[in-house]
């Protein structure tokens, strides 16, 4: 979602919040309080959309990535017993064969990767016999043949999930559009009636449909972590959006920013290595603005 839907998403919040501040006055007008419900759900809805375009990808991506590092590793790990084998009785050809130390794999694109490993797993199993002592047991290689088979199928994922996010960039732009028509059909229209009979209520409404211009500001929650007993700041705190992909770590003088470009009310968890985990719970985010939260941090016994 860009700055401007994400100023728009303000806009509309603050309009029904608003409006459901003063419910006996906007159901003086009862098609205006029912078009109100409507906007309400439409923003939820949006809101809804907005964390499953920023989860579409990510999550996916970051399994696949951690899959694959697996499989190099497990893979280096065959060729380097069978190359040690392969030395052992002069064979230059298989030590060829099987010559994929670590870092050569993980250079190695998606669609050479798997044949790769299919062929050090068909020299594994043709040398079986002889690789035992060099760590390589029949569960060894049978279990790397079930990780070529996982790590296949989850290449076409990250894939399928751009295709997803898509999907929901699409259905929020109609939502979008559902919501202005709600708003300028219908609302604006309805208000009018409020004008004479409710003045402030009608000037303060008009005043919550400007759309302020959030691009060059920043929705999200920043601070600094410090150590509970001595008051020093605390680095590479891993900070975490609980539930989102939001993410950051604390500098050298303790001090992190976590971009959180939905705004709404999060719980947020830091952790880091010789410190009691913390969760910060009911962190309310505000569009264009960034939320001050300092954090001390309980050290663990020693």
């Amino acid at each position: 979602m860009d700055s401007r839907k994400e100023a728009k998403l303000s806009m509309y919040n603050v309009v029904l919040t608003h409006i459901e501040a003063n419910n006996a006055i906007a159901a003086s007008v009862p098609a205006f309080a029912a078009a109100a419900t409507t906007l309400r759900t439409i923003y939820n809805n949006i809101v809804q959309a907005a964390q499953q375009e920023t989860l579409a990808i990510t999550g996916i991506t970051i399994d696949k990535t951690e899959a694959r590092l697996a499989l190099c590793n497990e893979a280096a790990q065959i060729a380097a017993a069978i190359f040690a084998y392969a030395s052992s009785i002069s064979n230059n050809e298989l030590k060829q064969q099987v010559n994929y130390p670590v870092s050569k794999l993980r250079n190695t694109n998606d669609e050479l990767l798997i044949p790769v490993c299919n062929n050090i797993s068909e020299i594994a199993i043709a040398n079986q016999a002889n690789l035992t002592t060099y760590g390589i047991t029949a569960t060894t290689i049978s279990d790397f043949g079930t990780s070529i088979e996982d790590y296949q199928e989850l290449i076409p994922n990250p894939r399928n999930a751009v295709s997803s996010r898509s999907a929901v960039r699409t259905s929020i732009t109609n939502l979008f559009k559902e919501s202005d028509a709600v708003l300028k059909n219908q609302m604006d229209k309805l208000a009018l009636q409020f004008k004479t009979t409710e003045e402030e209520f009608y000037n303060t409404y008009k005043n919550n449909r400007i759309i302020l211009d959030a691009a060059t500001f920043n929705t999200q929650a920043s601070g600094t972590i410090t150590d509970s007993e001595t008051n020093l700041p605390v680095a590479s705190v891993a900070v975490q959006v609980i539930g989102q992909s939001y993410t950051t770590t604390s500098n050298a003088n303790g001090v992190y920013t976590v971009k959180i470009p939905v705004p709404g009310t999060y719980n947020i968890s830091f952790s880091v290595g010789g410190y009691n985990n913390k969760t910060q719970t009911g962190v309310v985010v505000t569009l264009g603005q960034s939320t001050a939260l300092n954090i001390q941090l309980v050290p663990l016994p020693a």
